[in-house]
């Protein structure tokens, strides 16, 4: 007897939403309404809670009797697993052809969002990814989410003479896959627990020759979930992004760098993180040198050095803040001054993040997971 759930499963025209959950009861129903109000059908949604302390499968629950999916499947781990496992799971749970990786705390800015995303796909074989524009921050932000969302280029404007671009990297938020591409790779990389798993996987579909396209009409709203949501937890994140990338430089090198002119945004992105641990490490070099030498000029090129960093901070984020100025709308001097607190704080994260990576060189020689 054949059910309405495997007629679905051998449409072609299924889409499989994976959406890993975990303690983000304030902000997952944004994204699963969001899902439940795409014109594309049909649609299943896979929604996998790694062992929550809060109430989020109640959110989930709620959902579940919703006819607006074709199949909507909620699932409980018993014991937290990582990023990289929820997300396989839920690959082993799909069916469609393509699939969108959507985290908790994103939304789909648009009803067509999934619709126009496959057209990608039709027009070129070789187009394996296809990501949307995180640069919308949600209506509320504090000083710290907008700080760090502006630093990571979370937040960023766009320019409204693109469409798209092709990118070296996808981050895994909200991006839609060619499934077979996913499991020519056997999957996301449990290696990498909570971060890193969406570079390996960008990397990898580079080498086998496919590509990666940023598309700026596929709108997307990335809030700060319950991790990410003061200054100490992106702090954290800034250490674990580093851990993560210390495991990814090993195993790529300098492919990392392969292509990056091609597309600004991979660019800045790619260079700032690269520049972190350069940075760093030349003060710490310089700082040690002072101290042996007892040279006086040593400790003022240190200075130097410090100031040089922090000027460059103050004058691209203000930069970004003020081509954002419509969305945020601050004064140019309001813009400033925010700008000058954005790139102390980017400093701190320079050596956050620099620590965070040496950690996941020495987790990455000794094979341990990242």
């Amino acid at each position: 007897m054949t059910t309405q759930r495997d007629t679905v499963r051998h449409s072609k025209d299924l889409v499989s939403v994976i959406m890993p959950a975990y303690n983000g009861e304030k902000v997952i129903e944004d994204s699963i309404k969001s899902v439940l109000t795409q014109t594309h059908t049909p649609i299943e949604l896979i929604i996998i809670d790694d062992a929550s302390s809060d109430d989020t499968f109640t959110r989930i629950k709620e959902h579940e009797h919703n006819s607006n999916v074709a199949v909507f499947k909620a699932i409980r781990h018993q014991k937290n697993l990582g990023l990289a496992a929820t997300l396989n799971h839920g690959l082993r749970e799909s069916g469609g052809e393509f699939v969108v990786i959507l985290h908790q705390d994103c939304v789909l800015a648009d009803a067509e969002w999934i619709a126009k995303a496959l057209e990608y796909f039709h027009k070129n074989e070789r187009t394996a990814v296809v990501t949307g524009y995180y640069g919308i921050p949600p209506d509320k932000l504090t000083f710290a989410t907008k700080a760090f969302g502006v630093f990571r280029r979370q937040y960023h404007a766009r320019n409204l003479e693109q469409f798209e671009e092709e990118v070296t990297f996808s981050e895994g938020k909200c991006d839609i896959y060619r499934r077979a591409v996913l499991e020519k790779l056997s999957g996301f990389p449990e290696r990498f627990r909570i971060a890193g798993e969406d570079l390996y996987v960008s990397y990898k579909i580079r080498q086998l020759g496919y590509s990666i396209v940023k598309s700026y009409t596929l709108p997307v709203i990335q809030k700060f979930g319950p991790a990410a949501d003061s200054l100490s937890k992106n702090l954290k994140k800034e250490f674990i992004f580093g851990k993560a990338m210390g495991g990814i430089f090993p195993m790529f090198k300098m492919f990392l760098f392969k292509r990056i002119a091609m597309s600004q945004y991979s660019k800045v992105r790619s260079l700032q993180r690269a520049s972190q641990p350069v940075f760093v490490a030349s003060f710490i070099i310089l700082l040690l040198l002072a101290v042996v030498l007892q040279s006086m000029l040593l400790f003022y090129l240190i200075l130097v050095i410090l100031g040089i960093r922090y000027v460059f901070y103050v004058a691209t984020i203000w930069t970004e803040l003020l081509r954002m100025s419509s969305i945020f709308h601050k004064t140019t001097v309001f813009s400033f001054l925010e700008a000058l607190a954005i790139a102390a704080l980017g400093v701190v994260i320079d050596f956050v993040y620099t620590i965070g990576f040496g950690y996941g060189l020495v987790l990455y020689m000794m094979g341990s997971r990242l």
